[in-house]
């Protein structure tokens, strides 16, 4: 996504992730931050150094990364206070993260940052002073402010071969970058509504997320009926959630029990690659032996089903162990259940996402999904 900062503009490509809320860039000090384009108040007009709390973030991933790594992954932070405008609207006085440190993961990614998009808006900084430390999220202050046709956001992953752009605003053109190598777009994010030129009509199929998880955790949760691969069902699949994650390149399990099952059904050449979560397999016996997972989520009464490809169950060579390739599917740092219940949590990542145009809707808490109108050309 294109977004920019201050007056005059500096412009930035970023994640949209939405397992966050904070907006992250590199501040201009930054020793660690690489190439990336760098945030300097002093040439904005608009620009405050207050609150100026200092916050230490840490990551899941690596920027999205796939491969798991031995450094702690996040950045060291000041929150600011500046206009950050995209796709024409601009939300004034937002608060947001300007960081002296990245991590390599940050630093190797292709975006400058990451903007957050979570469920709710009102958050705050530290959960310990919450009166001292309130703040709105920066898409939520766009659509309290009236900026935003409606309060939803669309997805699609599909390249659709229509040309330059990746952000668009109602049902408007995308005008930002990131083409694919087919001459067209390699993805398109919608603000404030849908592009019905992105999906099949008739297709999008609307399910509940589960908003007891979604506004405590400030993030998308939805409720895991099942999920099932070669007509078999996961054991920690039934009666499980699962946040549903853009910033996150693979499929996250509740515990190595279930990545082991998981692949156990796939082949016996799949195995363990390093002591962090990674699985793998020399490269072709992981292609010939990928399956599809299906899973469904929703209610008993409003849900449906996505897969995660076969063709994405390779996420390419692993660093290290010539001939061998990564597997999508991982295991957590540690043992995940939600807070609540204690059920099984799984994390789907983008791989789950990308066959599908989603549409996300915290307003009616909804997450959508329809046919792309675009084949996949990866």
């Amino acid at each position: 996504m294109d977004r920019s900062l201050s007056e005059p503009r500096l412009r930035s490509n970023v994640i949209f992730d939405t397992a966050a809320n904070m907006m992250l860039i590199g501040h201009k000090n930054c020793t660690t931050c690489g190439n990336h384009t760098l945030y300097d108040e002093n040439k904005s007009g608009t620009s405050s150094l207050l609150p100026g709390h200092r916050l230490q973030m840490t990551f899941g991933s690596q920027g999205g990364g796939t491969t798991s790594s031995d450094e702690v992954q996040g950045a060291n932070c000041t929150v600011v206070t500046d206009t950050v405008s995209m796709a024409g609207r601009a939300a004034s006085a937002a608060e947001f993260l300007v960081c002296d440190t990245y991590s390599s993961g940050l630093r190797e990614q292709a975006p400058d940052g990451i903007f957050g998009i979570g469920s709710i808006g009102d958050m705050v900084w530290d959960p310990f002073r919450p009166n001292e430390t309130y703040y709105k999220s920066i898409y939520w202050i766009l659509v309290d402010s009236g900026q935003m046709p409606s309060p939803e956001f669309s997805f699609s992953f599909v390249p659709d071969g229509r040309g330059h752009g990746s952000n668009s605003m109602g049902k408007g053109k995308g005008n930002g970058k990131g083409t694919n190598g087919h001459g067209g777009r390699a993805g398109v994010l919608t603000l404030g509504g849908t592009d019905p030129s992105q999906y099949i009509p008739g297709t999008l199929r609307k399910i509940p997320i589960n908003w007891e998880l979604s506004s405590s955790r400030q993030r998308w949760v939805v409720d895991v009926i099942g999920a099932e691969i070669s007509g078999f069902t996961l054991a920690n699949s039934t009666d499980a959630v699962a946040l549903v994650d853009t910033g996150t390149a693979t499929i996250i399990t509740p515990d190595r029990n279930t990545t082991q099952e998981l692949y156990a059904r796939m082949s016996a050449s799949i195995v363990p690659l390093d002591d962090r979560g990674s699985w793998g397999a020399p490269c072709a016996d992981l292609d010939s032996a990928a399956r599809d997972i299906t899973f469904t989520v929703g209610n008993a009464t409003q849900h449906a089903r996505a897969t995660v490809k076969k063709e994405y169950v390779n996420v390419g060579p692993f660093p290290g162990r010539p001939g061998y390739c990564q597997g999508v599917y991982t295991d957590p740092e540690r043992v995940a259940r939600e807070p609540i219940r204690g059920r099984p949590a799984w994390i789907l990542g983008t791989p789950w996402l990308r066959s599908y145009y989603t549409v996300w809707n915290a307003a009616d808490r909804t997450l959508a999904f329809a046919t792309p109108s675009h084949r996949d050309y990866d």
